[in-house]
């Protein structure tokens, strides 16, 4: 059975994720032959999906990104791994995340998702899949994170733990 899936966030920020991860639909930017994220050889699911949230205004750590998998990769699809400013939910909405057995996905409508597929940003049903049932969807919702915006298009994100990132 399908996971059912409510209708678009009120939230920019979900909104933002979802647009920018349509537009990048047929980018090769994050092939295994790019020297991105975890680097040459290692899959961008991560990279691709830390990209598209920073991008958009939502805080993913410097380590969601950057690892080489599965040390990352997997924390998308536990349930009981914490994520800053990512709750676990029920009912996907476009720009959450969606992640199944280690492979996150950006959730852009009703039984849709864009991730990379063979190297090829791509819009499938990842994690809406038939047997993709127990896939994990988290929401950002930000709590004790500082947003600060220092510049043209460029934001910092401060968390407790110390962790800054600046995107843009």
């Amino acid at each position: 059975m399908p996971v059912p899936i409510r209708k678009e966030s009120e939230t920019p920020v979900h909104r933002n994720i979802a647009k920018i991860a349509k537009l990048k639909v047929g980018s090769v930017d994050f092939g295994l032959e790019k020297d991105k994220g975890p680097g040459v050889g290692q899959p961008k699911h991560n990279t691709f999906v830390g990209e598209v949230c920073l991008s958009a205004g939502a805080y993913v750590s410097r380590r969601m990104i950057n690892e080489i998998p599965p040390q990352s990769t997997g924390d998308w699809s536990d349930r009981g791994t914490t994520i800053p400013g990512w709750n676990v939910v029920v009912y996907p909405q476009p720009g959450d995340v969606i992640a199944y057995n280690g492979i996150p996905a950006v959730v852009t409508s009703h039984n849709t998702s864009v991730t990379v597929v063979d190297g090829v940003v791509q819009e499938t049903n990842w994690g809406f899949r038939l047997g993709h049932e127990n896939a994990v969807v988290r929401r950002f919702m930000p709590k004790n994170i500082q947003v600060n915006i220092v510049g043209p298009k460029r934001v910092r994100f401060s968390q407790r733990s110390g962790e800054t990132v600046t995107a843009g």
